[in-house]
């Protein structure tokens, strides 16, 4: 039988751990959590916690569609030119993701015989019918060809590739639809083009120094090879960005070191830096955070399906002359791995109107406590109009998004608005 005093040493011992457990609970040290990489660790645990526990997790991959019309074939080398382009793609989000410290985590490529998966559909119109208005038929006509597959496409993420250009030795038309058509972590839509010239040769140093006479919206424009292929596999990435249901973002001065936020002007950038023409396209934290729990990331599972059902407890915005601070409790069903605000300045549109269009939405991101609160600091603030969505992430793939705005003028704030949205978040 033990001694009194070991009894009593043994009774210290547990109660010195159990004060020290709740103190770290009670005093969850904020600053610990400020850079990056600090965010990237512990975000990666809570992942890893809520992966473990999930036992239907399973690969979801993404679909790719190669669409062409009824009198034409699909264009030449079509499925090794895409299985190159593909293969890139998973590669750049692979070593991305790893600089950001969630290591080799990509996207899920379905494939066939070592290669690529190309879903092919015919048309049922010929080529002359199709325009890039005509995103709306070609979606009609693949989802009814994906259905005799046994696919739902209202469950998939889709990449349909349109062969509809037509090139003349070094003169390229296009006449593709080049647009998203709206996604979440279930499902999604995007399209490209494919033309013959297009491949990830194109986008290696040209000895030849190729130059093609490129129409798609305007008369034909002179591109040499390498801008070619930057822009069109440039912009196949960032449309399937979309699909993946990313929005547009401008990199803050600290990512911007890096080269170009590939859901900013990161079409335009992309692989520049095998050319030496620059640092190339990289994706920005927020971005990856939304991939990271995205299913053809990070697995499918019945939780897939279910909304988190987020709701705010507390809530607050606050500044100084330098940044903004919002700080928050929520309650949800799914937890919530991180929080995302998006500072989105109004812009004059296309017609005139004031509107906010995310091209130069800076992100700023924090993790959750164990007590499921937030604090997340803005900086880098301009005069104008803004929209700040505050954006949360969860495991499951799913975000919730809540909208405030403020107007700055002069370094003079104005939260009013931004007081009553708060409101009538925390009345709900």
């Amino acid at each position: 039988m033990p001694k009194p005093f070991s009894l009593i040493f043994i009774f210290l011992f547990f109660q010195f751990f159990a004060t020290q457990n709740s103190k770290a609970n009670d005093s969850f040290d904020w600053a610990t959590f400020s850079s990056q990489e600090e965010q990237a660790e512990y975000i990666s645990k809570q992942l890893k916690r809520w992966n473990n526990k999930t036992t239907d997790l399973r690969d979801k991959p993404l679909r790719v569609i190669y669409f062409h019309a009824k009198d034409r074939e699909p264009l030449k080398n079509h499925l090794e030119r895409w299985d190159g382009i593909l293969s890139d793609i998973q590669n750049f989000f692979r070593t991305e993701m790893k600089k950001l410290g969630y290591g080799e985590v990509t996207i899920s490529l379905e494939k066939e015989n070592g290669k690529l998966k190309l879903h092919e559909v015919r048309g049922k119109e010929k080529d002359k019918s199709y325009s890039y208005k005509s995103g709306i038929k070609i979606r009609g006509e693949v989802f009814e060809a994906l259905r005799t597959k046994g696919l739902d496409p209202d469950r998939e993420t889709l990449l349909i590739v349109c062969g509809l250009s037509k090139t003349e030795d070094n003169k390229v038309t296009i006449y593709s639809p080049y647009y998203g058509m709206g996604a979440d972590h279930n499902r999604g839509i995007c399209f490209t083009a494919d033309m013959e010239w297009l491949s990830i040769e194109g986008l290696k140093p040209d000895p030849q120094k190729i130059t093609l006479q490129v129409k798609e919206h305007r008369g034909y424009e002179p591109f040499t090879l390498n801008r070619f292929n930057t822009v069109y596999i440039g912009g196949t990435i960032h449309e399937l960005g979309h699909g993946l249901s990313l929005p547009h973002n401008l990199a803050t001065k600290k990512e911007a070191v890096r080269g170009t936020a590939l859901m900013g002007a990161g079409n335009y950038t992309y692989r520049k830096e095998w050319q030496n023409q620059g640092k190339g396209s990289f994706l920005t934290h927020s971005s990856a955070l939304r991939l990271l729990v995205h299913p053809l990331f990070n697995g499918d599972s019945n939780q897939s399906k279910e909304n988190p059902a987020l709701t705010f407890k507390k809530l607050t915005i606050e500044h100084d002359q330098e940044s903004i601070l919002i700080k928050g409790k929520i309650d949800t069903i799914i937890p919530t791995l991180a929080m995302i605000a998006y500072n989105d300045k109004e812009n004059k549109g296309q017609r005139g109107y004031m509107v906010n269009n995310n091209y130069d939405a800076t992100s700023w991101t924090t993790v959750i406590s164990p007590e499921n609160e937030f604090k997340i600091r803005i900086t880098e603030l301009r005069d104008g109009n803004h929209q700040i969505r505050l954006t949360s992430v969860h495991p499951n793939g799913a975000t919730t998004t809540k909208r405030m705005h403020y107007s700055r003028k002069d370094s003079v704030f104005d939260f009013s608005k931004a007081q009553q949205e708060i409101k009538n978040i925390l009345a709900k």
